[in-house]
């Protein structure tokens, strides 16, 4: 597709295939069958899925122009990011025809975003929630129960992104909105974990049931809480930014009223590693 060119002269719709201004071949002249039809029948096109798609778009791009539906300059920036798109959607995704794992016996799936870059990491949760949220729709098993559980979600959720247009931003956050609203009637349930609430749709949180709140220090993310959760006093939110470790308030549907609970630390060979280096210790000579 890079060396296809469109001769754009008023009332013309010729083809030419070369490089820039060298043209080799074009479409003015009966010359397919004699130069063409053997060479591209000889083409082996890649047959995963979205290789395939990738050249139906292309293919499509290349008959709006020829029926005139479309301007090349105008499509042709587009199409130029979709293939970046496609190029970063190929390292990270394979589509098969097996079934999915959630179909067979598993109980539990946990699926690692650690390794794309913050663009994907919006991408893929919306393609695999939004898929397995339609698919539970359709089936409307009343006797199991599908829970999606997002850590670090003001990284999937947030509500303002450089990265994407408002349109795309608008689809993903309506998704998990209408997920967190209408899921429970299907059987689905979401369950976030987030560090920054201030960064997450306020719809969203102030969706939810219940409420684990830990301690927090930034006043932006405190007043997010404070805005979208009816259950805490003045008192309870005062002592958020002072919570020890492994204490946090439960508050929502699951208790009459806000309750402190205070949760034992795993034995050391068991917990994650995720604490504060201790830059004291490590910078000893």
């Amino acid at each position: 597709e890079n060396n296809l060119r469109y001769n754009a002269n008023i009332g013309s719709k010729d083809f030419y295939w070369g490089s820039g201004t060298n043209k080799i071949y074009d479409n003015t002249t009966n010359i397919y069958d004699s130069h063409f039809k053997n060479i591209i029948d000889c083409f082996i096109f890649k047959q995963d899925y979205i290789s395939v798609l990738k050249m139906k778009i292309i293919f499509n791009f290349y008959n709006e122009i020829i029926k005139g539906y479309s301007i090349h300059e105008h499509i042709r920036p587009l199409l130029g990011r979709m293939l970046k798109k496609f190029n970063i959607i190929e390292k990270v995704i394979t589509v098969t025809d097996s079934q999915s794992h959630y179909k067979e016996q598993t109980n539990l799936i946990i699926i690692s975003l650690k390794d794309i870059n913050l663009e994907m990491k919006k991408i893929l949760p919306l393609i695999i929630c939004k898929n397995l949220y339609d698919e539970k729709k359709d089936f409307a098993d009343r006797e199991k129960s599908l829970h999606i559980i997002i850590d670090e979600a003001h990284n999937i959720l947030s509500s303002s992104s450089e990265r994407e247009s408002e349109t795309w931003k608008d689809y993903r956050l309506e998704t998990f909105e209408e997920i967190i609203k209408e899921g429970r009637k299907f059987g689905t349930f979401l369950t976030i974990a987030s560090q920054r609430p201030y960064d997450i749709s306020t719809t969203i949180i102030s969706q939810l049931h219940n409420y684990f709140i830990h301690r927090l220090i930034n006043n932006n993310d405190i007043q997010a809480i404070e805005k979208t959760v009816a259950y805490l006093d003045k008192l309870a939110f005062q002592s958020i930014p002072i919570l020890p470790v492994g204490s946090c308030f439960v508050a929502g549907l699951a208790t009459d009223i806000p309750v402190k609970v205070d949760i034992k630390l795993l034995p050391e060979k068991e917990r994650p590693i995720s604490e504060t280096i201790d830059l004291e210790e490590a910078w000893k000579m």
